[in-house]
């Protein structure tokens, strides 16, 4: 059976929306919106599918700053756990806002969150 490459591994960056790259990480739009206005997500991007510590607390602290700006129309949005992933084997995460009109609502308050980010209160205020 051959092996699937990995959509991760193989996007097209010039036809993604990217919001960060650099050696370890990129930030861009996801391919499926889901209904939402905004989707985001980190990756790492040699292909692993666990990172230590403080190259997660990193990704999170990247999406969850470019988040504040892509998610700017929403008072709050969540980093969410890889419950539900369709990528299961290259490190990742996503970033959503919370419209209970989007197709995957329902999966999303059913999917762990890491991380709550308020755009309502300054970065330095929290």
């Amino acid at each position: 059976m051959a092996k699937t490459a990995c959509p991760l591994c193989s996007l097209n960056l010039k036809k993604e929306k990217i919001y960060y790259d650099d050696r370890s990480f990129l930030v861009l739009r996801t391919k499926d919106l889901k209904g939402h206005r905004e989707r985001i997500m980190v990756v790492y991007k040699p292909h692993e599918h666990t990172l230590p510590y403080k190259a997660i607390e990193r990704a999170l602290d990247l999406l969850s700053d470019i988040g504040r700006k892509v998610f700017s129309y929403t008072p709050k949005f969540v980093i969410m756990d890889t419950t539900f992933a369709t990528i299961n084997d290259h490190w990742h995460l996503v970033g959503t806002d919370l419209d209970p009109k989007s197709k995957d609502f329902d999966q999303i308050i059913a999917t762990r969150w890491i991380r709550v980010v308020d755009n309502t209160i300054e970065e330095g205020e929290a």
